[in-house]
């Protein structure tokens, strides 16, 4: 049974979960079986360790996929995996073999290691983890943070944008039509704005049902050279990503690329140059960032994403028999309360499954014990419960 951790040093170790690979090195046990044919031991021996590496591997792939998703992607898992699977195995040792009691099969039992995070990378290239992620959505949106900010038109800016979305594009991902994102910018005017803060987007980001909002910005600048005939351009590019349901900064990057141009070619000529430079930039930093965020999303599939879940105007025995229900909660992989006053908790909860079956078995669980729930907030991952029949008590 799960407990929910209030020391000090729990929330530290919490933390550290979120920033450790979200793979290692595996160590499996597994047995592979061959027909002996024309008394030939040696031929189904061979066999028979072949099919026990592939086991291997087959159980490493379970590590980021399930078998539904390796099921459906057969092909493509076969021929880019399973044909090369002892390829993953980094060392392996023979526990047991022989012919069965049939005589007419060779079994083999091996321990073997799994370079798990080779297998992750060539499921990354096909695609794969996208799939069973769900093929997340996103949203690109240009937030300048620097002085004297590029226009939204600028060459350098689209030339950003367009080479964000082509790499995400490229490795499946699905990006939010740019008909929203311009009612994004549309709605920052009409506020008065000259750009949000990173809450805002998030929230605008949520309205739209975008899974992860890319935020960036990019800056150039002619440089002096001691050439008569060539300046520098400056390139500066960062990128970060957003869950728009907590407003949590999940991964970040950054770029810069100094580059040589011709002076005095007009200011065609510069702009070009300009948006060559940032598209560049932009590609190189987005392709790095691109494995930050499968990382993310392997957490998610494994570890559960996690809730912001409120708890207002309640006893203190209530907020136990609630305690107990989340650790119970089908879905629920683990908890950790982080803010408690008297008759409130928050909790961080780790959650396998959509936010709504969350809520739902809530309600649910909460009236057959007696703790009755009532949702006044909820919010992509964030959530408020009132108890039953209460008011706000901030109002």
């Amino acid at each position: 049974m799960k407990r929910i951790i209030l020391a000090l040093l729990a929330v530290s170790l919490f933390a550290l979960a979120f920033c450790l690979p979200a793979w290692a090195e595996k160590v499996e046990k597994v047995t592979g079986s061959a027909s002996i044919v024309d008394g030939n031991t040696a031929s189904a021996r061979q066999k028979a360790l072949e099919q026990a590496l592939r086991s291997a591997v087959e159980q490493g792939i379970g590590v980021f996929i399930d078998s539904q998703t390796q099921a459906a992607n057969f092909t493509v898992i076969r021929d880019s995996i399973y044909s090369k699977a002892s390829g993953y195995v980094k060392t392996y040792q023979v526990t047991g073999e022989g012919p069965a009691a049939d005589g007419q099969t060779y079994e083999i039992t091996i321990k073997a290691e799994v370079e798990t995070a080779s297998i992750a990378n060539d499921l990354n290239a096909i695609g794969i983890q996208l799939k069973f992620a769900g093929n997340p959505r996103f949203m690109a949106v240009y937030l300048p943070e620097t002085e004297n900010p590029l226009s939204r038109s600028a060459p350098a800016v689209t030339a950003a944008e367009k080479a964000i979305t082509d790499v995400f594009l490229q490795k499946g991902c699905v990006i939010l039509d740019p008909r929203f994102t311009a009612e994004v910018y549309k709605r920052i005017e009409r506020a008065g704005q000259i750009a949000a803060d990173v809450d805002d987007l998030a929230k605008m980001a949520l309205e739209y049902q975008a899974d992860l909002l890319l935020v960036y910005d990019v800056k150039t600048a002619k440089a002096k050279t001691d050439s008569s005939y060539f300046a520098g351009l400056d390139t500066v590019f960062s990128i970060r990503i957003v869950s728009p349901s907590t407003g949590d900064i999940l991964a970040q990057k950054g770029g810069r690329n100094f580059s040589p141009m011709l002076v005095n070619q007009g200011e065609h000529y510069e702009n070009e140059e300009a948006a060559k430079a940032a598209a560049k930039t932009a590609s190189g930093a987005a392709n790095e960032l691109l494995g930050q965020v499968l990382d993310y999303w392997q957490r998610q599939v494994h570890q559960g994403a996690r809730l912001d879940v409120w708890f207002k105007n309640f006893s203190e025995e209530d907020l136990f028999v609630l305690a107990d229900i989340l650790e119970n909660l089908d879905g629920v992989k683990d908890t950790l309360v982080r803010n408690q006053s008297p008759g409130n908790f928050k909790v961080d909860v780790m959650y396998q499954g959509k936010p709504f079956d969350f809520q739902r078995d809530l309600f649910r669980v909460s009236r057959q014990k007696g703790v009755a729930v009532e949702t006044h907030q909820a919010e992509g991952n964030r959530f408020m419960f009132f108890k039953k029949g209460t008011k706000d008590p901030y109002r």
